[in-house]
């Protein structure tokens, strides 16, 4: 009984998706072992099976989460390549050794360190093979989705031979087989179960993790475009020496309608590329998120360079949004992306930015200009609508399934005078 679980536990490790350590080996040996009394202990042959095999998916969760999908299955493939090849083995040894031989008490024990030897060399062979095409992140093979897909398939496929074979082959009443059915049932779900909440986690982690790569990134906008507006500076500063020394000549010869003349065609026009560069960056210094204010930044200096006229009213110091920063940051990003395609198709495209603290919570208010074609507002909001060619018009929807998430998030969505505002409030929550 040791050796069969050591054997198991063996399998397992050498197909594991990760370098198992010492004391994973023996947590995983000590867990089979505990899984494995019905079986050992009670005779009870069907649904102890499937308790081990349970056991080794609710392993493959609970350790290594980074890649717990990949662990399930593994972990039965593992199981799996144990029974066929210990049976092929044992086989194999008795078809080359006589029984009368293997009998012997000193030449039973060689022939099972054989086995053991010839089976650990086996099953580390399958397992880098395996490893190799299985895990090369290569095709639908890097979705964490496509894992628990196997492993659901995979489960199933072996609750349903323990069905057939294991189950059909007992001997017993047929309330016996029913009670045995209800416990592999029962044991399936609530693996099933433990499998769709880990395939949910994952997938909220996957969305987290793509707005936080979205904000680096707006992060790495923001700040080139600081370096970028910094060096203008500096130039700008370089210059203005050299403009003064050239206005010093004309002073010096009281030559006032040649300095008029110079004034009016080579300084007076620094003027709009001074006002070019102003993006107006200091008002987002009183945003005290980083993540939101990297956004923001973002969005807005894209905005600018497009041609937009950009307004940004920032008065007070605003340190948090009461609010999730990844939801905020879908939401906003969301709106500022319609906000800049709707002024883009304008004649005079115009955006602007409100962020007020208030005594209640924060008040966030983007408006832009559109083409108003009588669009019915509500039209807006439903999931597949877009006015946009080739869009899949889920962008709103999704961010008011985000909003309505929420109890302390109220959003106004206006039109007037050819201007679209979204006004939302984010509520101070009250204990």
């Amino acid at each position: 009984m040791l050796l069969s679980f050591f054997q198991l536990s063996l399998a397992i490790r050498n197909v594991w998706p990760q370098r198992m350590s010492l004391k994973r080996f023996i947590e995983l040996y000590l867990l089979l072992l505990l899984a494995g009394m019905p079986v050992t202990l009670l005779s009870c042959i069907p649904y102890g099976l499937f308790g081990i095999l349970a056991a080794v998916c609710v392993y493959g969760l609970v350790t290594y989460r980074d890649t717990a999908a990949q662990n399930v299955c593994m972990g039965m493939i593992g199981c799996v390549l144990t029974i066929v090849i210990d049976n092929f083995l044992t086989i194999l040894l008795h078809m080359l050794i006589p029984l009368s031989f293997i009998n012997q008490q000193y030449v039973s024990y060689g022939v099972r360190v054989i086995h053991i030897l010839l089976f650990y060399l086996i099953t580390l062979f399958c397992g880098r093979s395996l490893k190799k095409v299985l895990l090369s992140k290569k095709g639908v093979l890097r979705l964490q989705q496509t894992w628990y897909v196997m492993d659901a398939a995979l489960l199933l496929l072996i609750t349903i031979y323990l069905f057939d074979d294991l189950i059909a082959g007992q001997d017993g009443s047929v309330g016996k087989m029913i009670y045995n059915n209800a416990l592999h049932i029962s044991g399936y779900l609530l693996v099933m179960f433990l499998l769709l909440l880990a395939m949910r986690r994952s997938y909220l982690e996957q969305i987290q993790t793509e707005a936080k790569q979205k904000a680096l990134r707006d992060l790495q906008d923001y700040t080139r475009n600081l370096e970028t507006m910094y060096n203008g500076l500096r130039s700008f500063k370089h210059d203005y020496i050299n403009i003064l020394l050239s206005l010093s000549g004309y002073i010096e010869d009281c030559d006032m309608d040649g300095l008029k003349e110079f004034f009016e065609s080579k300084i007076f026009p620094t003027k709009n590329l001074i006002n070019q560069g102003d993006y107006k960056l200091n008002q987002f210094s009183n945003i005290g998120v980083l993540e939101i204010k990297s956004l923001l930044s973002a969005k807005m200096i894209y905005a600018h360079e497009s041609g937009i006229d950009v307004t940004i009213d920032i008065p007070d110091r605003v340190e948090s949004f009461l609010i999730d920063t990844v939801d905020l940051a879908r939401i906003l990003g969301i709106f500022l992306d319609n906000a800049i395609e709707a002024a883009l198709e304008t004649e005079q495209p115009q955006i602007g930015l409100n962020i007020i603290q208030n005594e209640s919570g924060v008040s966030i208010i983007i408006s832009n200009r559109f083409q108003d074609n009588g669009l019915a507002l509500h039209k807006l909001r439903q999931k597949g609508f877009s006015t946009k060619a080739g869009h899949q018009g889920i962008g709103l929807c999704s961010a008011q399934k985000i909003i309505s998430s929420y109890d302390n998030v109220l959003l106004e969505t206006t039109m007037q005078c050819g201007c679209f505002i979204q006004h939302m409030e984010l509520a101070d929550r009250k204990e």
